[in-house]
C-alpha cells in the first residue's frame, strides 16, 4: 500500500516563559526584539485589577514608553481592530504587547496584521493571507484555555455578518508568550493563605 506524502507544520512562539513572576520579564523581552515604543492592547477589566498598570510600570522600567489600549471586548470585533490600528498609528507604537485571554490575544493579532498589511481586518480570514510580518508581538495571558496566546489562529467578529471570522496566519503567533500563575485572577477562595 502507497502512502501520500504528508506535511506538518508546528507552529510556536520563539520564546516560552513560563513560572512565578516570569511577567517581570517582559520590558527585557520587548527590547530584545527591537521595540521602543509599545501598545499595550488589554481589556476594561485588566485595567481595573490594576494588572494592565503593573504590565506598563515594567515596559517603562525598561526605558520603554507604553500606549494602553483597553478596547478589546469579549469576542473581539472588527470595529475593536480598527480602533485599535488608529491608536497603535497615532502613538507610532513599534510593538504589541497583549495582556489578557484569548480576546486580548487576537484582538492585538488582528491590529499587527492590519498595520503591517494595510487594509482591513476583514480581507485576511482564512489561511495565511498576510504578506508581511507583525510588528515584534509579545502575549501575557492571564487564563487558562484558549492558547492565543502561543498559536497562529485568532477569531475576530464580522459587525456586518455578525459571524466569527477565523483567521489563521503564521505571521500571527506571538514571538514571545509569558505565561506567570501569579497574573490569573482567582477568586479568595481559591487562593491559598501564606
Amino acid at each position: 500500500m502507497a502512502m501520500a506524502n504528508q506535511t506538518f507544520g508546528f507552529y510556536m512562539p520563539n520564546v516560552s516563559l513560563m513560572g512565578v513572576g516570569c511577567a517581570e520579564e517582559v520590558g527585557l523581552q520587548a527590547k530584545a526584539l527591537g521595540a521602543g515604543r509599545v501598545f499595550l492592547c488589554t481589556d476594561v477589566g485588566m485595567v481595573k485589577l490594576g494588572t494592565a498598570e503593573k504590565i506598563k510600570t515594567i515596559l517603562e522600567s525598561a526605558a520603554l514608553a507604553v500606549t494602553v489600549y483597553d478596547g478589546s471586548d469579549p469576542n473581539p470585533t472588527d470595529k475593536n481592530v480598527e480602533r485599535g490600528v488608529q491608536l497603535y498609528r497615532a502613538s507610532d507604537c513599534d510593538a504589541i504587547v497583549s495582556l489578557g485571554g484569548g480576546s486580548a490575544h487576537d484582538c492585538a493579532k488582528g491590529i499587527g496584521m492590519v498595520v503591517s498589511n494595510g487594509g482591513n481586518i476583514r480581507d485576511y480570514e482564512g489561511l495565511n493571507k498576510t504578506s508581511k510580518p507583525m510588528p515584534p508581538f509579545l502575549a501575557i495571558n492571564t487564563t487558562a484555555g484558549t492558547a492565543s496566546e502561543m498559536t497562529r489562529f485568532c477569531i475576530i467578529t464580522n459587525t456586518e455578518t455578525h459571524v466569527k471570522m477565523a483567521l489563521v496566519d503564521w505571521r500571527c503567533t506571538p514571538d514571545v508568550a509569558i505565561n506567570d500563575p501569579l497574573l490569573i485572577p482567582m477568586p479568595a477562595p481559591c487562593r491559598r493563605s501564606a
